[in-house]
């Protein structure tokens, strides 16, 4: 029996009420079958519920619903709340395409891409890749070369696809993949480089319905088409680096306002209700910047700070950092973290785009006026969202943040060509 048809049947006797209900899914029959498939991961699972237990309860869970989202799909038989059937149809048609190239290479995506928790959740894909290599994990399937790096790259960058479309991340991200030695070979094959996108966007769908609170809409079909295209045009350009990345600062610039709207959740909730439209959330960023004219003397129009406030955003890579500029949006006497739309009344805080704005100055200085670098942007010292409330919002103001940003530690990956930049919130929260 192959292990695809042993996945399958695994997960054709469950349904995912019985996965988000289950307390002690590791305790399970089900658990222990899906183990017996891949022995090689039993050490490290077991170290990973030793470390933290909540991480790896919510690990397998994830693991558990992943995979069955994507035997539904496979069978066509998905449906999703807040999805039309036409939708949920076009997701399973993806997937069965992908099947159709290779039968291993999405399911091994899927066991295997969030086992770098266990050693370190804040940089789990790059410790993923490492343990798969380090262990030889997928010698024992029958994948041609071309195919073990795919599974590899995939998993390594399986966070960028979902980081541009909700904006901590830009096409500028794409820096890391031009920078790869082991990725550059997937380009000598076109196929391979067009699949590598096509997976991740599938990937995408499926990990981000593998948490039961996920709601995903309509549009994140047309959405995930276009970040699909544009990042195929910008691969396209190799071996022209140069222009690869000229094309990848012109759509990171193109979505600025989308990528600042992020906090405001647009990704999700843009055109669900008649009055959410994009324009209504860009709009809501720039009635903000009037609340901090006197603050940095501000005194220019919307398009003015796009071209001088903010013109080293693209450079910035937001790294586990969306949840903080959520928060970070809200006025202080709402600084409940919520996962509902936008009120049409609402008024959000001016501290979200005087983030930005500091954020991209300080950029623009460390990088000495170098606009080809990448930063990617980590967060320390912040409290859970859970114990957020407004006095603790009140210590966050322009002053707080330029000190927190103008003080902030950074190193320089050579082997990337990556800058890091750590932003440290204990001196205010403590």
């Amino acid at each position: 029996m192959d292990i695809i048809q042993s996945l399958s049947e695994i997960f054709e006797e469950i349904d995912v009420s019985w996965i988000d209900s289950s307390k002690h899914i590791n305790k399970s029959d089900k658990y222990y079958d899906l183990l017996s498939l891949f022995p090689n991961l039993r050490k490290k699972f077991e170290e990973g519920r030793q470390k933290d237990e909540v991480e790896f309860h919510r690990t397998v869970k994830h693991i558990f619903r992943i995979f069955k989202i994507y035997f539904l799909m496979k069978a066509g038989e998905f449906n999703h709340n807040t999805l039309s059937s036409i939708s949920s149809q076009t997701i399973s048609r993806k997937v069965k395409n992908q099947f159709m190239q290779n039968e291993l290479v999405l399911p091994l995506i899927l066991m295997y891409h969030d086992i770098g928790r266990f050693i370190d959740k804040n940089d789990h894909p790059n410790q993923s890749v490492l343990f798969i290599s380090n262990n030889n994990l997928l010698e024992s399937f029958k994948l041609e070369d071309a195919d073990k790096l795919l599974i590899k790259k995939v998993i390594q960058y399986h966070l960028l696809f979902a980081a541009i479309y909700t904006g901590e991340s830009t096409y500028f991200g794409i820096y890391s993949l031009l920078n790869d030695k082991e990725f550059i070979k997937l380009f000598s094959n076109e196929r391979y480089f067009r699949l590598f996108i096509d997976s991740l966007e599938i990937f995408t769908y499926i990990d981000i319905l593998g948490y039961s609170y996920a709601k995903i809409y309509d549009h994140y079909i047309k959405y995930f088409n276009e970040i699909n295209k544009k990042l195929k045009t910008i691969l396209s350009f190799w071996p022209d680096k140069e222009s690869a990345l000229e094309k990848a600062i012109k759509f990171s610039n193109e979505l600025l306002e989308w990528r600042i709207a992020g906090a405001l959740r647009i990704f999700q909730f843009v055109d669900t209700k008649s009055y959410l439209t994009r324009e209504f959330y860009f709009n809501k960023i720039k009635e903000s910047v009037f609340n901090i004219n006197n603050v940095i003397t501000l005194n220019v129009d919307w398009n003015s700070i796009q071209t001088n406030y903010l013109k080293f955003s693209y450079q910035i890579q937001i790294k586990y950092g969306l949840g903080f500029l959520m928060l970070l949006s809200k006025k202080c006497e709402k600084m409940k973290f919520e996962r509902s739309p936008m009120k049409r009344d609402q008024i959000i805080s001016s501290n979200l785009i005087l983030f930005w704005i500091i954020l991209s100055k300080e950029i623009g200085i460390r990088s000495k006026g170098d606009m080809g670098c990448m930063w990617n942007v980590y967060f320390k010292g912040l409290p859970i969202w859970s114990k957020w409330d407004g006095k603790m919002k009140k210590l966050l103001n322009h002053k707080t943040l330029e000190s927190i940003i103008k003080s902030a530690y950074q190193n320089f990956d050579q082997n990337k060509k990556e800058f890091n930049l750590y932003l440290d919130f204990k001196k205010v929260f403590t």
